[in-house]
């Protein structure tokens, strides 16, 4: 009889626990992120001057320093972890972190998959092409050879005009289709104007941005559908 006791208390103590294992397992992200002192970040860290990484290869940029801003008005650190961006959604969904802050463009088709906080910048696709290339519009991308960035909205502004390009290359990250412009292997970059404009501060001399953009977008913070209070 005492054995049996004894079984049937240890039976009880790993009940309990295992019940108390479950209960926080179910606890919902923003819970978890609600209790935590920490928020994971997802991020493209190629995407100046949004978020990308200094010679000394430490994160900087307007998506980093905002980030430390929230955090103090949260009392909150935000943990940066850089992602493939044409797998940014996927990792969000999945929790490898519990937001994306990097220049996230708010479209119908990303609202269908994940929330968005309210807009804090209006960002626009446009064009870069080599400083004497006679490319103006998107109608003058017709038979030309375009690069644009995986998983990006640049491929939404193209759309319209698609099926009248020779071919849409698409590349990790926005540098190496601008490295790929300037060999001439491209005619034309579709990218997000905050990063046209910043890179070509030091490259003004070989490329330029075309007079008529193709999209405006707001900018905001993804997060998962289910965490509303995050």
């Amino acid at each position: 009889m005492k054995k049996i006791t004894n079984y049937k208390t240890i039976f009880t103590i790993l009940f309990i626990t295992i019940a108390f294992s479950l209960t926080a397992c179910n606890e919902s992200p923003s819970e978890i992120a609600e209790s935590s002192n920490k928020i994971l970040v997802g991020l493209d860290d190629s995407l100046p001057p949004m978020g990308f990484r200094s010679t000394s290869n430490e994160l900087q940029g307007f998506d980093i320093d905002m980030a430390a801003e929230i955090g103090k008005k949260l009392n909150k650190e935000f943990i940066f972890t850089p992602y493939n961006w044409d797998g940014i959604l996927l990792g969000l969904q999945s929790k490898k972190f519990d937001v994306i802050i990097s220049a996230l463009s708010v479209t119908s088709e990303r609202e269908k998959e994940i929330g968005f906080t309210l807009p804090y910048l209006m960002e626009k696709q446009v064009i870069v092409t080599s400083k004497n290339s006679a490319i103006n519009s998107p109608e003058d991308l017709k038979g030309k050879v375009v690069g644009i960035q995986m998983g990006s909205t640049s491929y939404n502004a193209l759309i319209p005009v698609k099926s009248t390009l020779k071919e849409v290359k698409e590349y990790k990250n926005n540098m190496d289709a601008i490295n790929d412009l300037g060999t001439g292997r491209l005619e034309a970059v579709v990218i997000d104007e905050l990063v046209a404009r910043y890179y070509l501060k030091d490259h003004g001399s070989k490329y330029r941005i075309a007079d008529k953009e193709l999209t405006k977008e707001p900018v905001a913070i993804g997060v998962r559908k289910e965490d509303t209070t995050l």
